[in-house]
């Protein structure tokens, strides 16, 4: 090694301890974590104005919407198309159409949630996404029934100080006959 990049290289090493030091220092004014393990975990999303959660289990991937989609003939209107995401054929559903509501505007915002079931990926497209929610589980309401179309498939509800968050069932969606009938 030559005396320039020992010297470059003890340099870079001096600073990244610097770093270390500084954010050690830190660490006392960080408040620890508010998230409890005994906390449920969800991704927030919003479907027709309505902000719901989904397992994080239950979701495979978020994509943005694709630049793509080629449409199927003979299919619903709630049927999208296909995708290819990295070489994978990805079906797009517009989700709040399919529960009957006006298609959702393609945005910026909008996104794709990538579900798998019985071997196979469905992208859901929804209106936005409003990223992990830490819900408390004593903030759980009992015996909670949602109504309307989105009832068939919420299995459990939330309320917190920033309202009321149901529980989305990826699976319950998925088994549902009309939505694996997408054929027109």
């Amino acid at each position: 090694m030559s005396q320039k990049t020992e010297q470059a290289t003890a340099e870079a090493i001096a600073r990244l301890g610097e770093y270390a030091r500084r954010s050690e220092a830190q660490e006392e004014k960080v408040p620890a974590t508010l998230v409890k393990e005994e906390d449920w975990q969800g991704l927030a999303f919003v479907l027709d104005g309505v902000k719901l959660v989904t397992a994080m289990e239950e979701v495979r991937e978020l994509l943005p919407y694709p630049e793509s989609v080629t449409r199927v003939p003979g299919t619903r209107a709630w049927m999208l198309g296909l995708a290819n995401i990295r070489g994978e054929l990805l079906p797009i559903v517009d989700l709040q159409q399919f529960m009957g509501s006006a298609p959702v505007p393609l945005n910026e915002r909008c996104r794709v949630l990538v579900i798998r079931n019985r071997g196979t990926s469905t992208g859901l497209l929804v209106s936005s996404v409003l990223g992990m929610r830490h819900l408390p589980l004593e903030k759980q309401i009992a015996d909670a029934e949602f109504e309307g179309v989105l009832g068939q498939y919420v299995y459990d509800v939330f309320g917190l100080e920033d309202g009321v968050w149901p529980v989305f069932s990826m699976a319950a969606l998925a088994n549902d006959e009309r939505f694996l009938s997408a054929a027109a």
